[in-house]
């Protein structure tokens, strides 16, 4: 079967209404740089191996995307794992997958580069490049097959993917990526074959190429000095983190024994007071996202945190957005700091104990005290918070029964202190404290101390879970939730593997092992028999604890700048129950800085002299969410490529353009306030709309609310034109009487025997239109024939028609549903809406139906209200 060149028109025309969530795969998000392809020397692709809306909101991600974007002479396009209804259609179809942006496809590349973010995305890795028609492998791919390469978290240990990519990228990529392009330019330019280019990339610092490299060092970028114009890229569907996010610090240097991240990513490089402040306000004016987070390993370890809390907050709070952080930690908990972070929008409060005792948490180097765990939880409900998360970790090593009941006794003894509060005088809390505990399993990770460690085997696991739900059994105001112990294995193997792993990675996805980060999709005994079918024992990477600690790792060759003898003592000291420091307060002599000439950078006091501590103004709610005075109504459109967007998405797509454009639109006043926003009947997915209805509250009026307004929207998405009403009048669905639409007709069976004109007359000869709407529960039947009217069908073959508002005041419909008509019985509408595609289902549930809204019919505001004339 040839392959048939994928355009924006064949898209959106045979593929994207065939499958669900279509906006995933459209590509056009306000802020994307859509490079010309022809005019580029390299084209790069960056690949996240999940879905779209996973991926899109990795701030890594978009780092690296806008940096390479920011070169002149190069592109790069983004790519994510298709859903399987999408993979499956573009199987079919014989589409390779393709780049969101140029839809070239991503075998026609020059580079693609993966992020390598969860061990479970490695069979996804396969699934990408199945659909993209390159061969898994290096050694099956010819010369005119791009160059694969990957980075991030995963490539510590690159030993699992390395007979699938040509090289690793070891540490941070700001720099290294460039000196990748600069070479592949080099490359073209002088016709290398692949393998010479894979000798070439050998030889860049931080490049792990399978088969030629033998020890790499990790590269290190001072995020202090890099000045990365970052795209917005604010996607049309909602996504994991709809918000800003501003890299405050990179590293951690408190030493838990249990955590990768801390240790790949020495040393510690804090970002200034005021480039964060600038960034954020910066971020915020491009992308109209009201929440801003500040990104770190460990955001309370900040040398000087309160002034940089306060000066953030302060400047965000005049904007009306709210500030967010990572989890907290207990010992460095400030509920100054706490409320300024918190007076916009006040969330739930996260704080990580890992351990139930003392000895545990001394155990794993998480420094943390009882009192100081208690105290922070404590003020936090005393301060009005009555939400709190906390994260735990089991099987961690040299647990016992008595760290489990520890965690129990802790949990038990905050809510007691707790109620003991508020009973007490002159106290009043509208509710007692809410507690959501997660509970993970502890997997040995390379370059930590814990490297040499046994993991619980599953049933001890399963064992230590079923203690727990039973110790909390019956424990009001508490939520547990727990990792399952198989998937905690599946890392660990991972994780630890060796090159023989590829095999199972391989096997495990042919068997149908695909997007198995979600727990929906993850089938444990796929993977248990690709281990079996390659001969490796997963015990053999998890269940061993290692007693010869200089024995060789598969990571070894891996150069983080720790020194393996430093690691040794660390474990050592664990066993011991001996704590180290952080790197803040004195050098643990880990190796990092000495091997690379590199110091940690932290904010000295000096720097935030004139920032400092001030308490944020305590604005009231009417001063930071004005209050509605008038009422503006729009016309707007939503055509074309907008026609995938749910109304949801469409909605938040609006309230962006409106904070962007400044408009003074008035809030909720409410816990969480919220725009005051009223839409007419919701668009069906996949139905344009030639003039839709939107009302917004405003503070104040404002002359060209239409041109600042649609400088912030798309094409296709434009307000057409708006009228000032008074605050009191009705909002649109209170006034809705009708919608006018027209349907093209697509019959999918040439042989079809009659035409749309002898399919509505067969309709309209019936007496009832019955209609079960999905998802209604229990099934209902609804005759929908009283509310569907004017039925003109054209020479086109397009059917134009009026549904009727289901529940109008008037009583213009004399509604027959719930009665008993010969032998059918119907159900009321109960004030749902008659969808259009009930309607053309029955004329033809087997044709393909382009959808418009011509009109939304509504009473005529000027009977009770003067309105101002058009804009």
């Amino acid at each position: 079967m040839s392959v048939i060149p994928l355009s924006q028109t064949r898209l959106e025309q045979e593929i994207l209404p065939r499958i669900n969530k279509p906006a995933r795969y459209l590509g056009m998000e306000f802020g994307a740089y859509r490079k010309d392809p022809q005019l580029a020397k390299v084209l790069t692709a960056m690949i996240f191996p999940d879905l779209y809306e996973i991926g899109v909101s990795n701030y890594g991600h978009k780092l690296l995307y806008s940096l390479i974007n920011n070169q002149p002479d190069y592109l790069c396009d983004r790519a994510y794992a298709p859903a399987k209804d999408m993979r499956e259609l573009m199987a079919a179809e014989n589409i390779p997958l393709y780049g969101l942006e140029t839809l070239v496809p991503l075998k026609d590349f020059d580079l693609l580069a993966f992020t390598l973010q969860y061990e479970l995305n490695y069979t996804t890795i396969l699934g990408v490049l199945e659909a993209a028609q390159i061969p898994f492998r290096t050694k099956d791919r010819d010369d005119s097959m791009p160059i694969l390469i990957a980075g991030g978290p995963g490539s510590g240990n690159p030993m699992p993917l390395a007979p699938f990519f040509d090289a690793f990228t070891l540490g941070d990529g700001e720099e290294v990526l460039i000196e990748i392009l600069d070479l592949l330019d080099k490359a073209k330019e002088q016709g290398w074959t692949n393998a010479q280019t894979r000798q070439a990339l050998a030889g860049i610092e931080g490049m792990y190429v399978p088969g030629i490299s033998t020890q790499v060092r990790k590269r290190i970028f001072d995020i202090t000095q890099q000045s990365i114009e970052l795209a917005p890229l604010i996607p049309y569907i909602q996504t994991v983190h709809d918000r800003v996010t501003i890299e405050a610090r990179r590293g951690c240097d408190r030493m838990c024994r249990f955590c990768q991240p801390c240790f790949v990513n020495l040393p510690v490089r804090e970002q200034k007071i005021e480039t964060i402040r600038n960034q954020a306000l910066q971020e915020i004016a491009k992308t109209g996202y009201e929440e801003c987070s500040l990104l770190s390993l460990s955001i309370a370890d900040y040398s000087q945190l309160k002034p940089l809390i306060h000066e953030v907050a302060d400047a965000l709070n005049d904007k009306g957005v709210s500030l967010s952080l990572p989890s907290q930690r207990a010992d460095r908990f400030d509920l100054e700091v706490a409320e300024a972070v918190q007076q916009i929008r006040k969330s739930t409060l996260t704080f990580a104990p890992e351990a139930g005792t003392e000895r545990l948490r001394k155990v794993v180097n998480k420094n943390l005290t009882e009192k100081e765990i208690l105290d922070a939880v404590i003020s936090s409900y005393q301060a009005g918070w009555n939400k709190v998360k906390l994260y735990f970790m089991i099987g961690l090593p040299t647990e016992t029964e008595a760290d489990l009941l520890g965690i129990v006794n802790l949990v038990k003894k905050i809510q007691t202190m707790c109620a003991e509060i508020s009973r007490a005088q002159n106290k009043s809390f509208k509710s007692k404290l809410d507690i959501n505990i997660t509970f993970s399993n502890f997997v040995p990770k390379p370059h930590t101390p814990f490297q040499w460690v046994a993991q619980d085997s599953l049933a001890v696991l399963y064992g230590k879970r079923e203690f727990l739900k039973q110790a909390f059994k019956g424990v009001k105001g508490l939520k547990l939730n727990f990792t399952d112990p198989e998937i905690s294995k599946l890392e660990a193997v991972i994780s630890k593997g060796d090159e023989r792993m590829a095999e199972v990675i391989q096997k495990a996805y042919e068997k149908g092992g695909y997007l198995d980060a979600w727990e929906e999709n993850l089938k444990f005994s796929e993977w248990f028999d690709a281990l079996q079918e390659a001969g490796i024992d997963p015990d053999h990477f998890t269940a061993k604890t290692y007693t010869r600690l200089d024995e060789a790792l598969p990571w070894d060759g891996m150069d983080m700048g720790l020194e393996k003898s430093w690691l040794r003592e660390e474990y050592l000291k664990s066993i011991e129950e001996a704590q180290s420091d952080p790197c803040f307060v004195g050098c643990n002599t880990c190796g990092v800085c000495h091997n690379f000439q590199v110091q940690p950078v932290f904010i000295k006091p000096a720097e935030a002299q004139n920032l400092a501590p001030r308490m944020v103004p305590q604005k009231t709610r009417q001063e930071l969410f004005r209050l509605p005075q008038w009422k503006a109504r729009l016309t707007v459109q939503k055509q074309g490529s907008l026609r995938f967007i749910s109304h949801l998405d469409w909605l938040r797509m609006l309230q962006r353009a409106i904070f962007r454009a400044g408009l003074p639109i008035a809030y909720s006043q409410g816990f969480n306030p919220t725009p005051r926003m009223s839409f007419g009947p919701a668009l069906p997915l996949f139905t344009e709309g030639l003039e839709e209805y939107l009302d917004l509250d405003m503070a104040d009026k404002v002359p060209d609310l239409v041109d600042r307004l649609n400088r912030h929207l798309p094409e296709n998405g434009k307000v057409l034109s708006y009228k000032w009403l008074p605050l009191a009048a009705p909002n649109i669905d209170k006034l809705l009487q009708y919608c006018i639409y027209s349907a093209r007709w697509t019959c999918e069976n040439p042989d079809s025997r009659y035409t749309i004109t002898e399919k509505v007359s067969m309709l309209l000869a019936q007496d009832h239109w019955p209609v079960v709407p999905e998802k209604a529960s229990p099934p209902e039947r609804i005759d929908i024939k009283p509310y569907i009217s004017d039925i003109v069908v054209n020479s086109f073959e397009d059917i134009q028609f009026t549904i009727q508002r289901v529940a109008q005041e008037n009583g213009s419909i004399n509604e027959t549903n719930g009665q008993t008509n010969g032998h059918l019985s119907f159900n009321p509408l109960k004030g749902r809406s008659v969808k259009p595609g009930w309607f053309l289902n029955l004329i033809d549930p087997h044709a393909a139906w382009s959808i418009k809204r011509l009109k939304v019919g509504i009473h005529d505001p000027l009977q009770s209200f003067k309105l101002q004339p058009s804009c």
